[in-house]
């Protein structure tokens, strides 16, 4: 076998070939080290209704942190979007039942990042392969993209197709006279409105006042536990009490009836008969003055008058003389 001889220049450029190769090594080495490539992961996945530009390694950040990255994009049956994604070990017993999984852009462009809340201390934790509940997010490249400009585009249309119609309306002057009147019938409703509600904050100050309110309620509630003690004991007693009321009830209304037409029928007798009363007590007060005049009778009422005093009553009048 013959030998391959290096002179010195060779040597050297070997060793710096090799030193070169060993060196690339350790360096992916510990890029990979940094990076995370051989701790170990957990897997989650969550659901959205739309993942645009989430693809395969996208960036799962947590707290500002990159903790992961996404393995797999699926789109299921009923049009939503299946998101595989997997956390690096060390940081999955942050992500608890109450952590939510959103889509958000860093910058204003760039790619999009799975963000994960950080799930509080009190809520149970995720087992691997759990379903996380996702938000969904709005930002300027999504709302300025294709879809959703055209939405925002068919609605902006339907808008401006009501205004149209609201503009038409208010172009007949007859329907701009009736919302003026509207307009002015509102201002005396208004200002009777407010001063009612300022009479029902007096009337509401004036039960307040010493407690008003209260003690009436109070009263009630004592009264109907007093009426809700008697009426039973009244019913035992006196079991047709309400047929006796109702009874009497109807006899005081046709009293009532009968003497409403007793009087219809003597009204018209009334002055006359009035004035034959006034005229007969007139001519008995003439006949009463005579007799204390008397000689028989005027001792007797002198009599009368010391008993009344006696009796510390007020004296009849004096006799007209």
């Amino acid at each position: 076998m013959r030998h391959v001889r290096l002179n010195l220049y060779e040597r050297v450029a070997g060793f710096f070939v090799l030193f070169a190769a060993v060196g690339s090594v350790v360096f992916a080495a510990s890029v990979a080290v940094k990076q995370g490539w051989f701790d170990a992961r957990v897997e989650y996945s969550t659901m959205f209704a739309s993942a645009e530009g989430v693809h395969t390694g996208t960036s799962v950040k947590m707290a500002g942190l990159s903790v992961g990255s996404v393995r797999e994009v699926e789109l299921l049956a009923d049009n939503r979007v299946k998101v595989t994604f997997d956390v690096l070990k060390k940081f999955s017993d942050r992500l608890r039942e109450d952590s939510r999984v959103s889509l958000v852009r860093p910058f204003i462009i760039g790619d999009r990042v799975l963000e994960v809340s950080v799930g509080s201390e009190g809520s149970p934790a995720l087992a691997d392969h759990a379903v996380l509940t996702s938000e969904e997010t709005m930002d300027i490249m999504s709302v300025m993209s294709g879809r959703k400009t055209g939405q925002l585009m068919a609605q902006l249309a339907q808008v401006m197709g009501n205004l149209q119609t609201v503009v038409e309306a208010f172009a007949d002057k007859e329907r701009v006279h009736s919302v003026v009147r509207m307009f002015d019938r509102m201002e005396p409703l208004i200002d009777n409105v407010s001063v009612m509600s300022e009479e029902v904050v007096k009337l509401s100050r004036q039960m307040n006042k010493d407690q008003n309110l209260g003690k009436v309620l109070q009263q009630a509630v004592v009264l109907t536990s007093e009426l809700n003690r008697i009426l039973p004991e009244l019913n035992r007693g006196n079991p047709e009490m309400g047929a006796d009321l109702a009874k009497l009830t109807k006899s005081l209304g046709r009293v009532t009836a009968e003497l409403d037409r007793s009087f219809s029928e003597v009204d018209a007798d009334m002055p006359s008969t009035a004035a034959r009363m006034v005229e007969a007590l007139n001519e008995a007060t003439v006949l009463i003055k005579a007799m204390q005049k008397s000689l028989f009778v005027r001792g007797s009422v002198r009599e009368v008058r010391e008993e009344e005093a006696q009796r510390r009553r007020l004296p009849a009048s004096a006799p007209t003389k």
